[in-house]
């Protein structure tokens, strides 16, 4: 279990990355990539392709537009997949969990957001001293 804990933040970590840095927004991060990439490294590639179908008709339009905040669709995936592969429980379960769970995790999400603002001197005196290596 724990093996299979590491490899999902490892997945979750990866996507995550890749959709920030290489492809900008929202590609690697959408439930129809992230649920069969977990449910393969879970040992489970056809659950993890059907819960990813079925979790992208409910993510499709969850766009972050204006001051909203949608649900977390990577996290929610992701953890939706590990339930129902690990537990043995119905694909239905897995469905049932994931808008609950993407939903708290974005709150939580939220909280750093509050962090990162409160580093924002930190980085504007380093912008003005030049210091590029830190």
């Amino acid at each position: 279990m724990a093996q299979s804990a590491l490899s999902l933040v490892f997945v979750y970590w990866l996507l995550n990355a890749l959709d920030l840095t290489l492809t900008s927004w929202q590609v690697f991060t959408r439930p129809i990539v992230a649920a069969p990439i977990a449910g393969l490294v879970l040992g489970d590639f056809n659950t993890g392709i059907i819960m990813g179908a079925a979790l992208e008709a409910i993510f499709m339009g969850i766009s972050p537009i204006g001051g909203s905040v949608p649900a977390d669709a990577l996290t929610s995936s992701i953890i939706a997949v590990a339930y129902t592969v690990l537990s043995g429980s119905s694909i239905e379960a897995g469905l049932a969990i994931a808008m609950p769970i993407g939903t708290i995790m974005a709150s939580f999400n939220g909280l750093f957001f509050s962090m990162y603002a409160g580093l924002a001197p930190y980085w504007e005196a380093l912008a003005a001293k030049w210091d590029m290596k830190k």
